[in-house]
């Protein structure tokens, strides 16, 4: 591919006092520089940028890259934990250069995904999630509130040996296969221990009544009423807590059973369980995957997730925009009724709908941006308050949100701003008609990385010019140490992250494609050259 460069050379001796947009070339005063093309400030001097080459050697399985994290584990292991437009989720190891399924059948269709680390998993959530926000803890992707790893009821792996019911790689929601029960028949998964599904997960309380036993599972075959039994219990079958539904979708659902459901035959125990079984009583063939138990007090489905103040906090739930959920400080698998606060009100009328857009912690406090509005949010469980900044402005998105050691540096309108708790400033005055024709309806969907080595901020927004039009087109960098728009970026950018690349931090993105890739590295591009300015 061809790199676009400046047509003219301007011999620079001296950058003491920055940019000059209003001198003729040859008409510089010592100290400034002019407009370059293809450059980027490094600590205040111009250097041409560099490469955008893949990170992935092999693309993805299934469909285009949406959002992607670095995890790596206790042992130093690195993966990535990639979620595509086909409703899946993978995991890339690095080393190997291999995918593996984590998840499928999720809403499909471009989703915005937020995410945040805690307590060595990664957290993450979207606008098209059907579940809580999920958890990945280098095993297991479950459902934020579920009892993961030795608690999990069922994974219905090859690493799982039960007796009766068959394999089924075509029908499974997580791993690469379900299990299915065929006709009047049952299926049993001894434990090698006795499992305990009634202690608390995370520092929260104890499994109760209320608590909930899910499962996903298809009928495929079969016009009876497509009974079900899931029963716990002791390896003889003698002792056991059982609760009885019915399967009659064609497409995978998920069945809910409250422990209350299940009646007891004998005297059994929720902390010593030895066998899981699963009895049809219909003339069915019904594929099972996907069992664990969750809190009654798990948290909502919401697109929106931050950590603040060791409380995993949840907005963008679709049943109330303007609510806020948040756990208690250091379980963030539980979720008590009383941890709420709404954020109703503004200054101006609705152009959108009102609705919470983005979280963001700062400093010692939750900052809550809304359509038209901002506000903060403060404290742990019931002792909290809430109070709107003075800024008259908004935050149009939650993933294009960035902390400076000065400022939090946001989009709003057709504008960036940098705010901090009291006051705020408008920084893209220079750039105003690249911003001009921002999409209003997909404010959402913009992204944007601080990288402290060039000590710049990169934002990746959508225009109402894009082809095609679910695509961000395009791309600024701005030097938050000069206060300078150092350049306009070509390749169309989904999101992006830091990682780090054979010992060295680098920024890494995706670009609506099943690829990975690393960002200004080497001299060559993949895709689209890059054209750009210093202004």
């Amino acid at each position: 591919m061809s790199v676009n460069v400046a047509k003219q050379t301007v011999k620079i001796e001296d950058l003491s006092k920055g940019l000059d947009t209003y001198s003729l070339p040859g008409h510089v005063p010592k100290g400034y520089y002019v407009d370059a093309q293809n450059m980027l400030l490094t600590n205040k001097s111009p250097t041409t940028i560099g490469g955008l080459t893949k990170f992935t050697t092999t693309a993805s399985p299934s469909g285009n890259i949406m959002w992607f994290e670095p995890y790596t584990n206790s042992s130093g292991t690195t993966t990535m934990v990639v979620a595509m437009d086909t409703g899946r989720i993978y995991r890339y190891t690095v080393g190997t250069d291999t995918w593996t399924e984590l998840r499928r059948g999720l809403t499909t269709g471009f989703q915005v995904i937020t995410h945040v680390p805690f307590r060595g998993q990664l957290f993450l959530s979207w606008a098209g999630l059907d579940e809580s926000p999920y958890k990945f803890d280098d095993t297991d992707l479950l459902p934020v509130g579920a009892f993961g790893g030795s608690q999990i009821v069922a994974n219905f792996e090859t690493t799982e040996t039960w007796a009766g019911g068959v394999a089924d790689t075509t029908n499974f929601r997580t791993g690469v296969q379900g299990r299915s029960v065929v006709g009047i028949a049952n299926m049993a998964l001894d434990y090698s221990s006795n499992r305990d599904f009634l202690t608390a997960l995370n520092g929260g309380t104890n499994l109760a009544a209320a608590d909930v036993f899910r499962i996903k599972a298809i009928r495929t075959a079969g016009a009876g009423a497509g009974t079900v039994r899931f029963r716990f219990g002791n390896s003889a079958d003698t002792v056991y807590f059982e609760a009885s539904t019915t399967i009659t979708a064609g497409s995978f659902t998920q069945v809910s059973l409250a422990r209350s459901a299940f009646a007891l035959t004998g005297v059994p125990v929720w902390s010593s369980i030895a066998r899981f079984s699963i009895l049809v009583d219909t003339v069915d063939t019904i594929t099972f995957d996907d069992a664990h138990w969750e809190y009654n007090l798990r948290p909502p489905v919401g697109s929106l997730i931050d950590m603040y103040n060791q409380q995993l906090v949840v907005a963008g739930i679709s049943t109330d925009r303007v609510l806020l959920r948040y756990s208690d400080p250091g379980t963030p698998d539980e979720f008590p009724a009383a941890n709420t606060a709404r954020f109703s009100g503004g200054r101006h009328s609705l152009e959108r709908r009102d609705e919470i857009t983005a979280l963001k912690s700062y400093f010692d406090e939750l900052v809550v941006g809304k359509v038209n509005s901002a506000w903060t949010f403060s404290g742990t469980g019931a002792n909290t308050s809430v109070s709107a900044l003075p800024l008259t402005i908004g935050i149009d998105g939650h993933r294009s949100v960035v902390e400076t050691p000065w400022s939090l540096q946001f989009p709003f309108e057709n504008n960036i701003f940098g705010a901090r708790l009291t006051s705020r400033g408008l920084v893209s005055t220079n750039i105003s008609s690249l911003l001009a024709d921002l999409d209003g309806d997909s404010l959402d969907s913009g992204v944007a990385l601080r990288h402290d080595r060039t000590r710049t901020i990169r934002w990746s927004l959508r225009t109402n010019t894009a082809d095609p039009t679910t695509q961000n087109d395009l791309g600024i960098i701005y030097d938050y140490q000069a206060d300078a728009w150092c350049s306009t970026y070509t390749p169309k950018v989904s999101y992006y992250t830091r990682a780090i690349v054979n010992g060295v931090r680098e920024i890494l993105c995706s670009q609506y494609d099943g690829h990975i890739r690393r960002v200004d590295v080497g001299t060559n591009f993949d895709g689209t050259a890059i054209t750009s300015y210093i202004t």
